[in-house]
């Protein structure tokens, strides 16, 4: 079994890196948006992408807190509170990152069927609403919790490490509904989001091959821009479906105690996502890249001056 700090500490620094990074990708965005006075489609989700990840870590978190430290009879209100707003911004979350794969999808895609071009010619105006509506089916499998959590009475503990949580008993009491409501989320935007990602890296891939034939372009910058879009889509399916797997298993398990290796495990694989997939956008996206450049840039001669 693994110590009981290590787990705790290595989610702490995950959760502090996906702060930071989609802290970083929400206000570099603002600014510009307020710089320019119009805002890209790939901006406008990346925007709603990153503070819903930023709340879903702070929930995290919260859970987290609740387990180690805490006296869960006194913080049973805030917990059931927990669960519903975790519920609500990880479909959303969700639902957002596959609104940019589809974007992305339509952009680089060629595409010869008549339903298909139509989409790909209105996705821009499509955008506002795919967001919309993300926000309105997260709330849809996240309101039937309220009834759900709220008749749950938290149990008479004696502060067990993971035993005495309203999460764990509300799986307990009922674990049909919550699971359902849980996949209800999950399962068709995750399936979008691995189907888009596989149509694009596949694109890329052929694309990259038909490149590479020529000599004089084998050395192109769109080849090497190419290679570098395969390798972070390919980052991202594995953190999105080992994240999607480990909140399935996590949720699939009876009774917390008796798997405490299995939830630490899943709970890093969870903090994991959204963290490295916010650096991942970062390095992709020009942008944003060049922002980090130079803040790291000002930070360093900072230190240099401040040593010196």
């Amino acid at each position: 079994m693994l110590s009981p700090n290590i787990p705790l500490i290595i989610i702490i620094i995950l959760v502090i890196g996906g702060f930071v990074g989609n802290g970083f990708i929400v206000v570099i965005n603002c600014l510009d948006w307020i710089k320019s006075r119009k805002i890209s489609s790939s901006d406008m989700i990346l925007i709603p992408l990153s503070t819903s990840r930023c709340v879903l870590q702070g929930t995290l978190i919260l859970y987290i807190y609740s387990l180690y430290f805490s006296d869960i009879r006194k913080l049973a209100p805030l917990n059931t509170a927990c669960v519903i707003l975790w519920m609500f911004v990880n479909h959303a979350s969700l639902w957002f990152s596959t609104c940019l794969s589809v974007l992305y999808c339509m952009k680089i895609i060629s595409f010869t069927q008549p339903l298909l071009l139509r989409m790909k010619q209105r996705i821009y105006g499509m955008v506002p609403w795919l967001l919309l509506g993300s926000v309105l089916v997260s709330s849809v499998t996240s309101i039937p919790l309220l009834w759900t959590l709220c008749a749950v009475q938290p149990c008479n503990s004696t502060g067990d490490h993971l035993e005495n949580n309203s999460v764990a008993d509300a799986h307990l009491h009922s674990p049909d509904l919550f699971f359902f409501l849980y996949i209800a989320g999950s399962f068709f935007p995750f399936t979008i989001s691995l189907v888009s990602s596989i149509l694009l890296i596949t694109s890329l891939w052929s694309h990259t091959k038909k490149m590479q034939q020529n000599i004089a372009s084998f050395r192109d910058l769109k080849a090497d821009a190419h290679i570098n879009a395969i390798k972070a889509l390919i980052s991202f399916l594995i953190l999105y479906v080992s994240s999607f797997a480990a909140q399935t298993v996590v949720l699939l398990l009876n009774r917390v105690d008796n798997y405490i290796w299995t939830f630490e495990i899943c709970a890093i694989m969870v903090a994991a996502y959204p963290s490295v997939h916010s650096i991942i956008l970062i390095l992709i996206n020009s942008k944003l890249k060049e922002a980090s450049v130079r803040i790291l840039q000002c930070t360093m001669c900072h230190l240099r001056k401040e040593t010196s």
